[in-house]
């Protein structure tokens, strides 16, 4: 049965060997950078992360639960690489909700989100070099 579809392999083949697209199994903005390279490529997002992660961490603390299971790490992530607008706590909800988020969850974590977010929006401050 196989050797009857043997010319539509066979031109499958060739046409993928002829062509110029390149091969992509992912879905246009469909993934994120890995974390480790935010900060040269989105500082914005790699300071909102840091600061909504530590945030989240002593949340799952106090509740003695593991920080994956208060927000899956993927959610926190796609969130802070693009933040809702405008930023506020009721789009910092519904994008936890899109993310598939449970309500204990968005309970627990979506005021801290937005604080860390704006947080994230102040000038870091400066360090100063006392040596100098």
């Amino acid at each position: 049965a196989s050797r009857s579809q043997l010319d539509r392999w066979w031109a499958a083949i060739e046409a993928g060997l002829a062509s110029t697209d390149p091969v992509s199994l992912r879905t246009p903005g469909d993934s994120i950078p890995p974390p480790r390279i935010w900060a040269d490529k989105n500082p914005e997002a790699d300071r909102r992360l840091k600061l909504a992660r530590a945030a989240l961490t002593t949340a799952a603390e106090e509740l003695a639960i593991p920080l994956e299971n208060v927000l899956t790490p993927e959610t926190l992530r796609r969130l802070a690489w693009i933040p809702p607008t405008p930023l506020t706590e009721d789009a910092i909800t519904a994008a936890l909700e899109n993310g598939g988020a449970r309500p204990w969850q968005i309970d627990v974590t979506t005021q801290l989100i937005h604080e860390a977010f704006v947080e994230a929006l102040q000038e870091p401050e400066p360090v100063h070099d006392d040596a100098s």
